[in-house]
């Protein structure tokens, strides 16, 4: 997946300066980025394994809802608000050691309501996960008056 952005480096930064807990927890790293994509790395650690060794279910999720958003983020802007509607992640095979794991997201529909999208996660050469994810974009103006 081909990514530039002017900024890059820049947003980069930014990005892991304001990353949230649980992102920082999954030590997930903004690789690049570009309009409607966007490319992240989850190294591969024994803390975010299942029993057999491999990269748990969740953690790919995570991966795959994070880098996501990044890639909306490259559209709309990160003032926008937005929430995941839907996600369905496909496991295709295990995200075995010593493997960082690749995240490269996609937005196909980019619409004022809805985004569609999809993320495949690689380990090594392998494809071990596919996503596709529906966000809601949400406005001020659509909020309830108290």
């Amino acid at each position: 997946m081909q990514v530039d952005h002017p900024d890059q480096d820049a947003v980069r930064r930014q990005w892991h300066k304001e990353r949230s807990y649980f992102v920082e927890l999954l030590d997930l790293h903004l690789e690049g980025m570009g309009k409607g994509t966007a490319i992240m790395r989850m190294p591969y650690r024994p803390e975010i394994s299942n029993g057999t060794g491999a990269v748990h279910g969740g953690a790919i999720v995570s991966l795959c809802d994070t880098v996501f958003y990044i890639a909306l983020a490259s559209i709309y802007g990160r003032d926008q608000d937005t929430t995941t509607a839907a996600l369905q992640c496909n496991f295709l095979a295990p995200a075995l050691p010593p493997h960082d794991l690749i995240a490269e997201a996609k937005v196909i529909k980019a619409g004022r309501r809805i985004v569609y999208g999809e993320v495949f996660v690689r380990s090594g050469e392998k494809v071990v996960a596919h996503a596709t994810l529906n966000f809601l974009n949400t406005y001020p103006e659509e909020k309830p008056k108290k």
